[in-house]
C-alpha cells in the first residue's frame, strides 16, 4: 500500500512581516529557507507518520531542487519518479506572515510548467493505491495532471487540495478530478471560490454533488468541517502557541489521509488530522515541527484524554 504525491515542487522563501501591505510600505526580516508545495509537504508529513510514499513531479537542476530532493528522502520519500529539468530553476514561493499569522504568496513555478503526463504516468506503480494532488500554476501542467488523473485505474482512490489557484479555476475546469475524489481538502475561503457559497456547509454540499465523497474544509483557529453524504461534524482546533501558518491544511491531511488508508471512521480521522496540523503552527514553515507517530500519539492521548485506537 503506496500513496502517490504529484503536484508543483517549490522552495518557501519565509519572512516575517510587520503587516502585509497592499499598495504600501512596511518592514519584514527573512526567517528561512524550507522546501514546499503542498501535496509535497502532505507526503512528507506521511512519511514521517510510516505510511509509504512516493512523489511525481519536476525540479530544477539547481540548489533548491537538490533541497527539495534532499528533505523528501530524509523522510522516507521515494523519489525515485521526481524528474530534474536540466537547465530549469526549481520553483520558489515567497512567503510573508505577519504577527497574526496572516499569509501573502507569490509564486514563481519555474520548472513545474514544464511537468507532462507522460512523466506524471511513469510514477504509477501497481503497488500504489491513493493518489494525492495538488496544484501545478499553468494551463499546461493542468492538463497533464489532469490527463493522468483521467487515467487512473478505477480502484485507484484520489484525494484533491486544489489550493487558491484550482479554486480560481471554477467547478467546470476542475470537474475530472472532483466527480471522482474520495476527499477535497480545502479552507473556507478556497471553498467560496470554488462554488460561489459563502456558507462552508453548503459550499461542502455543492461538492458532494459534484460526486466527491468527503469534503475537509480548514477553518483556522475554528478548527474544521468534515461533510459526507451521511454526517457532518466540526473539530475544534487545539490550542497551541501559532507561529506560522503556512502548511496546516497540509498536515491536515496527512492526518487525515493517513487514518482513512488504515480504515477510521472520519469523525476519528478529522481528530487525528487536528493533532497532526497543531505541530504544523507551531514552527516556521511547512515541515519544521512535523510529528513521527510517536509524537502524534503522545499529543491525541493528552488531548482527547483517551487511548490511541489500536488500528493503528
Amino acid at each position: 500500500m503506496v500513496l502517490l504525491g504529484c503536484g508543483a515542487l517549490n522552495v518557501d522563501y519565509l519572512y516575517a512581516a510587520e503587516s502585509l501591505v497592499t499598495d504600501g510600505e512596511t518592514f519584514c526580516n527573512p526567517v528561512g529557507r524550507q522546501p514546499g508545495g503542498s501535496a509535497a509537504n502532505t507526503v512528507f508529513v506521511l512519511a514521517r507518520l510510516g505510511m509509504p510514499c512516493r512523489f511525481a513531479g519536476v525540479v530544477g537542476d539547481d540548489p533548491d531542487g537538490g533541497l527539495v530532493l534532499e528533505s523528501l528522502v530524509a523522510a522516507g520519500v521515494d523519489t525515485d519518479a521526481v524528474v530534474v529539468r536540466r537547465g530549469q530553476g526549481t520553483g520558489r514561493v515567497f512567503c510573508f506572515v505577519d504577527k497574526k499569522g496572516h499569509r501573502a504568496l507569490y509564486v514563481c513555478p519555474d520548472a513545474n510548467l514544464t511537468v507532462t503526463a507522460a512523466e506524471l504516468e511513469r510514477a504509477f506503480t501497481l503497488q500504489v493505491s491513493w493518489v494525492h494532488c495538488s496544484s501545478f500554476a499553468g494551463d499546461a501542467p493542468f492538463a497533464a495532471q489532469r490527463s493522468f488523473v483521467a487515467g487512473l485505474p478505477p480502484g485507484i482512490r484520489l484525494s484533491l487540495a486544489p489550493g487558491a489557484l484550482y479554486a480560481a479555476r471554477g467547478l467546470a475546469e476542475l470537474h475530472p478530478f472532483l466527480r471522482r475524489c474520495a476527499v477535497v481538502f480545502l479552507t473556507a475561503a478556497e471553498l467560496k471560490t470554488l462554488t460561489g457559497i459563502q456558507e462552508p456547509l453548503a459550499g461542502a454540499q455543492r461538492l458532494l454533488r459534484e460526486g466527491v465523497h468527503t469534503v475537509a474544509v480548514t477553518l483556522g483557529r475554528e478548527g474544521s468541517l468534515v461533510v459526507t453524504a451521511e454526517s457532518q461534524h466540526r473539530q475544534p482546533a487545539l490550542a497551541v502557541d501559532a507561529v506560522d501558518t503556512t502548511g496546516a491544511g497540509d498536515a491536515f491531511a496527512a492526518g487525515f489521509l493517513f487514518c482513512r488508508l488504515r480504515g477510521w471512521a472520519v469523525d476519528d480521522a478529522q481528530r487525528f488530522a487536528t493533532v497532526v496540523a497543531s505541530f504544523a503552527v507551531e514552527n516556521w514553515g511547512a515541515r519544521s515541527g512535523a510529528p513521527d507517530l510517536a509524537q502524534a500519539r503522545a499529543r491525541y492521548e493528552k488531548a482527547f484524554d483517551a487511548p490511541f485506537p489500536e488500528s493503528l
